[in-house]
């Protein structure tokens, strides 16, 4: 059999899948088992039969365990990027920073309910600091934070956001209310009936969280 079509076929009898088809079967198991058991609790056999996927393709689309594991982190933060990149330009008013702001905030909660896995993994991995994943971190995490501090600071600049607050303060607070209820989200839907997949919900988190931090840093003659 062919390297390819050892890669692309399902065992256990099964009939055979596109190769495409069958690296993203290994990858969205493989989000699962690693959120649930972390890196070293995973075993590869375990991702390839939860799968349904012989064990040679991890190796054939990932190079091994190791590729595997910085995969599910890597894209995800490309496209974080990406839609940052496009939502963080300089605001030019009270109006376009506020709007700006919901906009990347309903972006990202979508992203992290979507990514619900990866979005776990993140926040463990960035507590432990984990250097099998540091430079993904660092090229696609660590610059959409980096991204929404200057996007503070040239609204700092222009008058919009009072001089005397921290725009590290502030990017971090926004950062931190974001992840922090998706991650426990799970626990205000069992216990309040709340969650995130709600959209009136997801809107009034979004607009009461605009309305704290905005309302606080503006300057006063806004």
């Amino acid at each position: 059999m062919s390297k390819d079509k050892a890669a692309g076929c399902f065992i256990f009898g099964r009939k055979p899948v596109p190769s495409e088809k069958t690296k993203d079967l290994i990858l969205d198991e493989a989000k699962k088992q690693f959120c649930e058991k972390g890196y070293e609790g995973t075993s590869v056999r375990d991702i390839c039969e939860g799968a349904g996927a012989n064990v040679s393709a991890i190796k054939y689309h990932f190079g091994g365990k190791e590729g595997l594991y910085r995969e599910c982190f890597f894209h995800y933060g490309e496209e974080r990027l990406k839609k940052s990149e496009k939502i963080l330009t300089k605001a030019e008013s009270v109006e376009e920073i506020k709007l700006r702001i919901k906009l990347f905030a309903e972006d990202f909660i979508k992203d992290g309910l979507d990514n619900s896995h990866v979005t776990k993994m993140i926040c463990r991995e960035i507590e432990i600091e984990n250097p099998l994943i540091q430079d993904i971190f660092e090229s696609t995490f660590l610059k959409v934070y980096t991204l929404f501090h200057a996007f503070f600071l040239d609204a700092q600049k222009k008058g919009i956001v009072r001089k005397d607050v921290d725009a590290h303060q502030i990017t971090s607070f926004v950062f931190h209310s974001l992840t922090t209820t998706l991650r426990v989200d799970h626990v205000g839907e069992k216990y309040y009936q709340r969650t995130l997949k709600n959209e009136e919900y997801r809107t009034q988190f979004i607009n009461n969280l605009i309305t704290i931090v905005f309302d606080g840093i503006k300057t006063q003659e806004l």
